[in-house]
């Protein structure tokens, strides 16, 4: 007997759009933020073997137009409603689904941001899409961080070394659109398969645009503590939060003569980092797991003429990568980074050389783990402040950064 249960996914009949709100209606209620939306919807569908590939993009996408809405819908709203709503804020090519159950949006959905917001100006109000100003850095322009959630950010990625021409030859035969930034810094729409046709951290590595202009400080200050005598000498960096490698590798670039040190406290983080060492072509290195935030931390024995601290932190200047954040985060949250930070900053400063160059990175847009703890960095250790600054992606769909360089001062200075 034939199971409707069973049956393929139904797209010849305008029930399907039902079935789409049906089904992430489904998935938003049974999120609770416990881990990131990606793993749990992949979970989802690996479990739902009924949802073909262009009905997970479908299901998928509804979800993070719903989730990028934020705090912004007032009044009573169905969940239903915002899911359209979300379509019509958040994508800009007409949509089956609003052509069904909201046509007179399909037929604006073109139209500029502002124009659409001023159109849902009763049930939608974009100041509020961000719940946490209070702890915003008023550095921070609140009316274009909030704006910016409705869109999906670039993918970035860096081409290394020597790699231009491959690089752009490759996306050129592709028939890839793409934007230049830069001369290493290339932008997609978020869709591109970029990664099929590409060797990846060979030819080019995926680092946002804001993660690579971390560069423009290493090359600043990379070799300030430099003397004559060791001019020929490896320079020696920790990379002590070091993630998957991805600014060590950016430092090895452009220092050329580098001795890194790298770690952190996630042995599955140092495996993938070795893969992309190995792909990158990096093998002068050591690394080891640690907690470098713990007064039990391993004993290093170096001393480093640049220690790259990017540090664990609430990643809000990431949120319209990940905007279930919006919903999820716990304020209180902020607080613990910024203790934690405190205790890496604690810990990895002993291990600084005279004139040694700290930089302190945060991908955060709070004050707390931002301006009030490079006050604290200033106040608190032997280290002089050269400079601060936000590096705002807010404009350009690209993540927001915080960068402090930190000189050590001499002993008697």
């Amino acid at each position: 007997m034939d199971n409707p249960e069973k049956r393929p996914f139904e797209k010849n009949t305008k029930n399907y759009t039902f079935k789409y709100l049906q089904f992430a209606s489904s998935l938003i209620s049974g999120y609770d933020g416990a881990e990131p939306f990606h793993l749990y919807f992949k979970k989802y569908f690996s479990a739902n073997k009924k949802h073909g590939s262009r009905d997970r993009k479908q299901i998928t996408a509804l979800c993070y137009d719903f989730f990028r809405l934020g705090h912004g819908v007032s009044g009573q709203v169905s969940l239903h409603e915002k899911f359209l709503l979300g379509i019509f804020l958040c994508e800009s090519a007409p949509s089956s689904l609003l052509a069904s159950l909201k046509h007179e949006w399909n037929e604006k959905i073109t139209k500029i941001l502002e124009s659409k917001l001023e159109l849902v100006k009763e049930i939608f109000h974009s100041k509020i899409v961000f719940p946490f100003n209070e702890s915003l850095s008023d550095k921070i322009n609140l009316a274009q961080f909030a704006l910016s959630f409705l869109k999906q950010p670039k993918l970035f990625i860096r081409i290394r070394p020597g790699k231009k021409i491959s690089v752009l030859d490759k996306l050129k035969k592709a028939n890839f659109s793409f934007e230049k930034m830069n001369e290493q810094c290339i932008a997609f729409a978020h869709n591109e398969k970029v990664t099929d046709i590409l060797s990846i951290d060979k030819e080019a590595a995926v680092q946002d645009y804001n993660s690579q202009r971390v560069g423009e400080f290493i090359l600043k200050y990379g070799t300030f503590a430099r003397n004559v005598e060791k001019n020929n000498s490896p320079i020696n960096v920790w990379d002590c939060c070091a993630g998957s490698g991805g600014k060590s590798i950016l430092a090895a670039d452009i220092l050329k003569n580098i001795q890194l040190t790298v770690t952190d406290i996630r042995s599955s983080i140092l495996q993938n980092l070795h893969k992309r060492f190995a792909s990158a072509g990096i093998k002068n290195y050591q690394s080891f797991v640690a907690d470098i935030a713990s007064k039990k931390m391993p004993p290093i024995d170096s001393s480093f003429e640049l220690i790259i601290a990017d540090v664990p932190c609430s990643g809000s200047g990431t949120w319209a990568r990940t905007p279930e954040q919006l919903r999820f985060f716990k304020e209180e949250a902020i607080d613990r980074y910024a203790l934690l930070q405190k205790n890496i900053i604690k810990n990895v400063t002993p291990h600084l050389q005279d004139n040694g160059i700290l930089l302190y990175i945060t991908c955060s847009v709070f004050k707390k783990e931002n301006e009030d703890n490079v006050d604290f960095i200033a106040k608190t250790f032997q280290l002089h402040l050269l400079e601060a600054e936000y590096l705002k992606g807010y404009e350009m769909q690209a993540d927001t950064l915080f960068v402090a360089v930190f000189r050590k001062e001499s002993i008697g200075h």
